[in-house]
């Protein structure tokens, strides 16, 4: 078999399946955007909204890994917050709450990465959407809200008070609504 025909063979359609037009217009757009001044200011706006974000959780106790970030997102140990508090249970919770975080493994982490010891948040599409650092300060308020508050009930399940639940959700909802998806 020729060199070509192999690549052929191994290649289609195991690792390159057909192009899709709507990824091919989706990777022209941002393409397009990266060459604009705004969106290169854009990147600085959002590792300052990350930093601001992890000094305001390291001032309210959290454990922000290496004491802060230097990039887009933010490394919370939640396991040092409290008791049995995992990733995936502060996860779940503050979802309940309307805010999106991901579990995320910690280095030396003895949890699996299904339940993980911490969490991780990122600033690039709220940045997008136009908030800024006073913005952080009541993220990061409600996140503290929601982490010191919630009860654990096993190594996923948790209890939150449903008053608790609705008001930062509401809160939530409100801040999203003055900055919507752009």
């Amino acid at each position: 078999m020729a060199l070509c025909e192999h690549i052929q063979k191994t290649t289609f359609p195991g690792m390159q399946g057909t192009p899709y037009l709507n990824n091919v217009a989706a990777k022209a757009i941002f393409f397009k955007e990266t060459l604009c001044d705004e969106y290169r200011r854009r990147q600085f706006k959002i590792v300052d909204n990350a930093k601001t974000l992890a000094n305001n959780l390291l001032a309210l106790g959290h454990g922000v890994l290496t004491g802060g970030t230097d990039t887009h997102m933010v490394l919370i140990n939640v396991a040092n917050l409290q008791q049995g508090l995992t990733g995936i249970t502060a996860q779940d919770c503050l979802e309940d709450c309307g805010i999106i975080v991901n579990k995320n493994r910690l280095p030396y982490d003895k949890r699996s990465a299904a339940v993980a010891s911490g969490i991780r948040l990122g600033t690039p599409i709220v940045t997008r959407n136009g908030m800024g650092a006073d913005e952080m300060d009541i993220i990061s308020e409600l996140i503290d809200s929601v982490l010191r508050h919630v009860r654990i009930a096993g190594p996923t399940g948790y209890k939150m008070d449903k008053s608790r639940v609705d008001r930062i959700r509401d809160k939530v909802r409100r801040l999203c609504e003055k900055f919507p998806m752009r």
